[in-house]
């Protein structure tokens, strides 16, 4: 019988039930996603799927159902599984204060410069030659992606700017939260009995599983940040903002992009970084970011359990 309430169970117990539920909903909602996708589009959905070519649309279904089985709905059931409060668990039951959230947002906004640098520099990354194997499969693995995510940005009208709004900011923003900070940061700072360790950890974790090796160090730098805004504010919510922000941000942009006639592969082209909009960006995110701990976190010791 499943114990509610069981926040004192060893951090990787609760790390193999975490796995298990993002595991059992991937595996369920992609299955549904299917079944959606062929009620709507018929025989044509699957020949899509398995050859590889998949329409727009039915991407966008596979996303948003796999994103809410993967992410969302795992993070509520081990909620409900380690406290007897999900709200409380996660961090649903605060307050939501206007001023961090401006904070938040500010941060993201100071700290673009910066993560453009670090998207040039991992950009630069070379691996030894007797790597040169897998170096041509990161590679190749990294113009897949790069593709589907073009394919996924393709907007002509303003209800496929909401749609990817939805499918490619909101979700992510509300699943990836509730399961990298809400629940597998939490795990990790009891387990390592440190926040600056379970919060980057927690980070490397989540740049990982987007399996995109070229664009390991921004997301790994957005997720430990976004790490700091909850850890700080105790507030899930904070970094739902930030990330959504972050995301919204890329799909506007590209939209715009496309209602300008422009072409989407100046989106992910890199201009020459200034080192001084870089410092400077630095300089600002870690002024903004003083700020945000001192307006949200009263308290002296860090360590208390969040």
């Amino acid at each position: 019988m499943t114990e509610y309430g069981s926040e004192d169970r060893h951090p990787f117990t609760s790390l193999l039930y975490l796995l298990f539920f993002c595991v059992i909903g991937s595996i369920a909602f992609t299955f549904i996603a299917v079944i959606v996708c062929f009620m709507i589009y018929g025989d044509d959905a699957l020949t899509a799927i398995t050859g590889g070519s998949t329409d727009t649309s039915i991407l966008k279904i596979i996303q948003a159902f796999t994103s809410v089985g993967t992410f969302i709905l795992p993070s509520i059931f081990f909620a409900r599984h380690q406290s007897s409060s999900v709200k409380a668990y996660l961090k649903f039951n605060q307050t939501v204060d206007l001023k961090p959230i401006i904070l938040a947002a500010a941060i993201v906004f100071a700290a673009s410069p910066f993560i453009e640098w670090t998207i040039y520099l991992n950009q630069m990354m070379k691996l030894p030659s007797f790597l040169k194997g897998i170096e041509v499969w990161m590679k190749a693995q990294e113009l897949k992606l790069e593709g589907l995510t073009k394919q996924l940005l393709l907007m002509k009208t303003p209800t496929d700017l909401l749609g990817n709004l939805l499918v490619i900011a909101i979700i992510p923003a509300i699943g990836e939260e509730l399961l990298f900070r809400g629940c597998l940061q939490k795990i990790l700072i009891k387990w390592t009995a440190h926040y600056h360790v379970g919060i980057w950890v927690a980070a490397v974790i989540f740049s990982a599983i987007h399996v995109q090796f070229y664009g390991f160090l921004p997301r790994m730098v957005l997720g430990a940040l976004f790490g700091y805004l909850f850890f700080w504010s105790k507030n899930i919510w904070v970094p739902i903002v930030a990330h959504f922000i972050n995301n919204g941000t890329a799909v506007v942009g590209a939209y715009i992009y496309q209602q300008r006639g422009e072409s989407l592969d100046l989106i992910g082209k890199q201009e020459d970084i200034s080192l001084a909009s870089t410092i400077f960006s630095v300089i600002l995110t870690g002024i903004l970011g003083v700020v945000f701990y001192r307006s949200v976190n009263k308290r002296k010791d860090l360590s208390d359990e969040y």
